[in-house]
């Protein structure tokens, strides 16, 4: 037999069998499981979160959509949606529908991706939905 330094781990023909299971008296009963106790949030100190705007719904609906690398805010930049204290680019929602602008990459059919963004506006939006291409996005 060989002496195998203390340091490292004994090869396993050499370590002891480690025992299968242990008996059952031995084993230790699970304790009960306990019902946790009633918890009390003081309603002041709860930040409560800003509902979602349309504008914000139809902006996350376009840019969910494949191919829509940004919203796009118009030729000189104003378009949008002005809120309190924010502002959605791209989004403009009237009486007499709602218009998006996007960017689109040019990995996806132009046409494709228009219909994909029209179709998922269209489910949260008041109709009609226009949208508008104003820019593909290249990689060269």
């Amino acid at each position: 037999m060989t002496d195998v330094p203390e340091h490292l781990p004994a090869p396993p023909d050499l370590q002891e069998a480690a025992p299968a299971a242990a008996p059952p008296d031995l084993v230790e009963p699970v304790p009960e499981v306990v019902a946790p106790a009633v918890v009390v949030v003081d309603d002041a100190n709860v930040r409560h979160p800003v509902p979602l705007d349309p504008a914000e719904v139809v902006a996350a609906a376009a840019l969910a959509v494949p191919g829509v690398v940004r919203l796009h805010g118009g030729r000189f930049g104003g378009l949008g949606t002005y809120l309190p204290g924010r502002r959605v680019t791209g989004v403009r929602i009237d009486d007499e529908g709602t218009e998006v602008h996007i960017v689109v990459t040019d990995h996806v059919p132009v046409h494709a991706t228009a219909a994909r963004v029209q179709r998922a506006v269209s489910a949260v939006a008041p109709m009609p939905v226009r949208i508008h291409v104003e820019d593909i996005d290249t990689i060269v």
